[in-house]
This record gives C-alpha cells, sequence and structure tokens, in this order.
C-alpha cells in the first residue's frame, strides 16, 4: 500500500462524528481551512454538516472531529437558550430556528 495516498476520514452523519477511519483512496485538502470551510458550506446549505473529511493525518483528523463535535454542541447550547426563553403564553408553537422553513410542513 502507499503511504503518500493514505489519509484519514471523519464521517459525520446527523451531525455526530461517527468515525475516524484510515483510508487508502483518501483525498486531503491541502490544510485544514479546506475541510472547515466544506462543513461550513454544508452547514449553510443543508443545515447540518454530514459528509466525510478526509486528513493527511491521525492528529488533524482528531482535531477536526473535536472542533465538529464542538460546534454541534454550541448550536445545541444556543437552541437550548431559544427554547428555555421562549414565551409560550404568547406564541403556543415553538420552532428550532437552525431548522425554520425545512421542515416542509407549512404551520
Amino acid at each position: 500500500m502507499n503511504n503518500s495516498s493514505e489519509a484519514y476520514r471523519v464521517t459525520i452523519r446527523q451531525n455526530l462524528v461517527i468515525c475516524i477511519t484510515k483510508v487508502a483512496d483518501g483525498a486531503p485538502g491541502t490544510d485544514n481551512l479546506t475541510a472547515g470551510t466544506r462543513l461550513a458550506m454544508n452547514h449553510q446549505r443543508n443545515g447540518c454538516i454530514d459528509g466525510e473529511y478526509d486528513f493527511p493525518s491521525i492528529h488533524s483528523a482528531k482535531d477536526f472531529a473535536v472542533l465538529s463535535l464542538d460546534f454541534v454542541k454550541r448550536l445545541a447550547s444556543r437552541n437550548l437558550e431559544d427554547l428555555q426563553a421562549h414565551n409560550f403564553y404568547a406564541e403556543p408553537t415553538w420552532e428550532n430556528p437552525l431548522a425554520a422553513g425545512r421542515q416542509g410542513d407549512k404551520r
């Protein structure tokens, strides 16, 4: 196996880091900013950070996985604050602001 083509892949599904695996056919970006940019674009476009992100080393893959989980943790914290602050007497329906308009149903 040619070590120059090996990479470490971070797999994210439903906004959770599922695994970090060594892959022979990886295509790591030139720097970590490339993966971070892809993550941000996925979130903006799809409302989630799901995807497979390749890195040249296990250390950069682990760092990215930690940052990804921290990103989701911060989103969840903001959602929790929004839900706790919502006035259900004035408006009995609450919708997650990050999912607004993504549910497909018209309320």
